[in-house]
């Protein structure tokens, strides 16, 4: 029975690395719709998607029947609800790179854009990402903690992002494609948020200590 058990665990942890990568790869099509203004990214990310909705499902019920089916001790009880807790925010990453798709083919080519920091805030949001997932897979405090630190990090380059795009909107006559721009970096930075709770997650699953509010 244990030996199922313990098979269940890896299973859902197996679970959760393939979801990290459709995860990771939906931010890096979002970004490739951003600088490529390839129509068919769209259409992919949405398909992504659907694959990312259907994983959380099976996620969730595998973790259901590891609750229901089996008397887990307490650390593994607090690894499955983070894993509960984590699906959630990963499949509200997949929905905002969908997001971030759809705006983007629609949104002309601007200077002011400010892409060249919106890619490079992503990629460092893709790195936090797949640590994050690792650290849960590998049960480590430090590397979570990392991700969680680097969250300040993010929300500077937001900041600083949105600072210049709103000095740009002053003073040229792309206010309105500007304004869209500044969405697309706001998906970005609640992107960088989801993946700062999913670390919380895991310190939860490692200590007990539940993520602030």
């Amino acid at each position: 029975m244990r030996k199922r058990y313990e098979q269940e665990l890896e299973n859902l942890n197996s679970k959760i690395i393939q979801m990290g990568k459709l995860i990771e790869i939906a931010i890096e099509g979002a970004m490739l719709a951003l600088i490529g203004r390839d129509k068919d990214v769209a259409k992919t990310l949405r398909e992504n998607d659907a694959v990312i909705n259907e994983l959380e499902w099976d996620i969730e019920k595998l973790c259901m029947k590891l609750l229901l089916q089996q008397q887990p001790i307490a650390s593994d009880l607090r690894s499955i609800t983070a894993a509960l807790k984590m699906i959630t925010d990963m499949e509200r990453i997949g929905d905002h790179a969908v997001d971030i798709a759809d705006l983007v083919m629609n949104v002309p080519d601007c200077k002011y854009g400010k892409m060249k920091e919106i890619h490079d805030m992503a990629e460092e949001i893709i790195k936090m990402l797949h640590n994050a997932i690792q650290s849960f897979i590998e049960k480590d405090y430090n590397k979570a903690k990392n991700v969680i630190a680097n969250d300040d990090v993010i929300d500077e380059l937001y900041h600083t992002i949105k600072r210049d795009l709103v000095e740009k909107i002053r003073r040229t006559d792309d206010g309105e494609t500007i304004l869209d721009y500044l969405l697309i970096a706001k998906y970005i930075e609640r992107i960088g948020d989801h993946t700062n709770h999913i670390a919380e997650w895991v310190v939860f699953s490692l200590t007990g200590v539940r993520p602030k509010e």
